[in-house]
């Protein structure tokens, strides 16, 4: 009788064993798959993310570029009227 009995605790003991280590392999087989999935995700994010901060870059260094235009026909158009400006002071006290 003590056989039976010991014979069916150690069966018992290794339907555990092996259930319980199947079930972790599914569990670690899926995790695994979450894990790259969100990888991918983070991957795709990382590369739009990229790509939008090249375009913003492109737009603020054209927008730069415009600004400085801007200021160097300012400061063209503020020199000549000066100049102008002087002659024609200057024309009228020389005379």
């Amino acid at each position: 009788m003590k056989k039976v009995i010991l014979a069916l605790a150690f069966l018992f003991t290794l339907n555990v064993m092996f259930v319980s280590c199947r079930e972790t392999n599914k569990e670690t087989e899926s995790t695994t798959e979450e894990t790259s999935e969100v990888q991918k995700e983070v991957e795709n994010t990382a590369e739009e993310a990229l790509k939008e901060a090249e375009a913003i870059e492109k737009e603020a260094e054209k927008a730069v570029k415009e600004a400085g235009e801007e200021i160097d026909n300012s400061l063209d158009k503020a020199v000549k009227e000066d100049n102008k400006e002087t002659e024609t002071d200057g024309g009228e006290q020389t005379s």
